[in-house]
């Protein structure tokens, strides 16, 4: 595959693909990156993990807004995320903020713009043994850690830097679980114990809870619900996994104020509160141009 850009309209999914994701709650794209755009992202990752960032901001060193700013990655047995990564290293920005990301996202979710929201950089290690579970990112839904968002149309995009399999910890989702929405407990990216939380923690309402492990050839892309329920196992493999996950608004959301429920304010507080412009109210503005570029406008499928 070469370098040249994408036919976009060819790479959109179809009306059945688009009632599959309503329906299942993920979807699975045709290839859209070539291998010299995945290799330059590769190498983007590994002068940030050095420090070395292509572009700063007035927060690229607050420790508030990501705890990784700054910190050479060098324990290369410990898994890692970074935060912002597309801000400080273009070549990761060409594939967060790529036409082709943003013009899906659109016909799954049905909106008529779409925002870039937030993305992280992850780096899987390999386990160091049987029964390992470093590198585990516990079964969660992206939406309990956005109680501040209005929008329940919310999208995430998840691009893997390389082949992903069950053996190296591909992304695992369960299947049609953005319909269960009394799942207020999964802040559980953290959490390595992936039988405590489908035991305990996930209320299925009833339903089967069928997990769906995402296998990508490189290139491909994944989209999956702001409350699709997902994770993924331990990288068994000898080299790391690494992916970009990117989380995308459409352009209806605002933010909702949270703070009556507790006299100890904030009540809730992302990172984006930190850095973003304020509306005349006081209140983070989660269309702020700077922080949340506009990726696509049209209409509605």
């Amino acid at each position: 595959m070469t370098d040249s850009e994408p036919d976009v309209h060819a790479l959109l999914p179809s009306a059945e693909d688009i009632a599959g994701y309503r329906r299942d709650g993920y979807y699975v794209s045709g290839r859209i990156f070539s291998d010299d755009l995945l290799a330059a992202a590769v190498e983007g990752s590994e002068r940030l993990y050095r420090g070395e960032y292509d572009e700063r901001f007035a927060w690229s060193d607050d420790p508030a807004v990501d705890p990784h700013f700054g910190v050479p990655f060098t324990d290369r047995t410990r898994s890692r995320a970074d935060g912002y990564a597309s801000f400080h290293s273009l070549a990761l920005r060409a594939l967060a903020r790529h036409p082709v990301i943003s013009s899906i996202a659109a016909a799954l979710t049905g909106a008529t713009e779409i925002r870039a929201w937030k993305d992280q950089l992850i780096y899987k290690a390999p386990a160091s043994g049987p029964g390992e579970n470093e590198g585990v990112t516990g079964f969660h839904q992206d939406k309990r850690y956005w109680p501040t968002c209005r929008s329940d149309r919310m999208i995430t995009a998840w691009i893997p830097l390389h082949d992903c399999s069950t053996r190296n910890g591909c992304l695992v989702v369960i299947k049609g679980s953005h319909r269960w929405r009394n799942n207020h407990a999964l802040v559980t990216f953290d959490e390595r114990n992936q039988d405590y939380i489908k035991s305990e923690l996930i209320n299925s309402e009833g339903d089967e809870l069928v997990e769906v492990p995402l296998q990508l050839r490189c290139g491909q892309v994944s989209f999956h619900d702001c409350y699709t329920i997902h994770g993924s196992y331990p990288n068994v493999s000898d080299a790391p996994r690494r992916a970009l996950s990117v989380h995308l608004q459409d352009g209806e959301n605002r933010y909702r104020d949270l703070n009556f429920l507790s006299s100890a304010k904030p009540v809730f507080l992302h990172s984006h509160d930190l850095i973003c412009r304020t509306t005349e109210k006081g209140l983070p503005d989660y269309s702020d141009p700077d922080i949340f570029p506009t990726l696509y406008r049209g209409t509605a499928r």
